[in-house]
């Protein structure tokens, strides 16, 4: 899989058209919907694709909105303290997923903003070898970051000015008394991109830019 047709597969997790989308890719197509997040897994050529959703900022969907609010760091099923409206949003959505994946041999995770931290979360649960994240937020504290499997291949790619894609700074240990606080951290290899803004055709600007040779790629230490 290209980083573009990532990209894409991130984006069509807002198509209400997707399965046409995923069909001119020449992937199946599987709607993976829970109360308020969405996802949906695709097949081709031996590779099983899961993209999930990120914030939908329309109808009924607004409500997964407050997902990102629920900034408290939660105990969860592996080490460390996560995102608590990340993973209870994962939750909605898991065993669906799981069912789908049933045979799947090679799996690729991606997703976009609150989809791509889904997708990173996901992969340790799913045992998925490559996630795709495009303008990932933080998603848990330092013991969770280090406890990550280094198996997981996880590429994180940010545009220029994405300071959406900074956050969370901080969060509450839940049930900690007296009340912690304390960091989060990103997950992966970063890698930037020369496009400007948060959107998923923001992120696809910037690959086309990058591909084309305009923009040099810088790789952090």
């Amino acid at each position: 899989m290209t980083l573009f047709e990532a990209a894409i597969c991130a984006k069509i997790a807002y198509d209400p058209n997707g399965a046409e989308r995923a069909a001119r890719l020449g992937y199946s197509y599987q709607a993976i919907r829970g109360r308020d997040h969405f996802a949906w897994v695709g097949r081709k050529a031996g590779v099983t694709i899961v993209a999930f959703r990120g914030t939908a900022l329309f109808g009924r969907e607004l409500r997964s909105y407050r997902s990102n609010l629920s900034t408290d760091l939660i105990p969860w099923a592996g080490d460390g303290l996560v995102h608590e409206g990340y993973y209870q949003a994962l939750w909605q959505v898991l065993a669906a997923v799981r069912r789908e994946l049933k045979g799947a041999q090679e799996i690729i995770l991606t997703g976009h903003s609150m989809g791509a931290a889904l997708a990173t979360l996901a992969a340790m649960l799913l045992e998925a070898e490559r996630v795709y994240a495009f303008a990932s937020p933080r998603l848990g504290n330092r013991e969770f970051a280090r406890a990550y499997p280094r198996d997981i291949r996880v590429t994180r790619y940010v545009n220029r000015c994405d300071v959406l894609a900074r956050l969370p700074i901080s969060g509450e240990v839940q049930g900690s008394d007296p009340l912690v606080r304390e960091p989060y951290y990103h997950i992966g290899r970063t890698v930037r991109l020369p496009g400007f803004g948060h959107s998923i055709s923001a992120y696809l600007s910037g690959i086309r830019m990058r591909r084309s040779g305009q923009y040099q790629v810088h790789q952090p230490q």
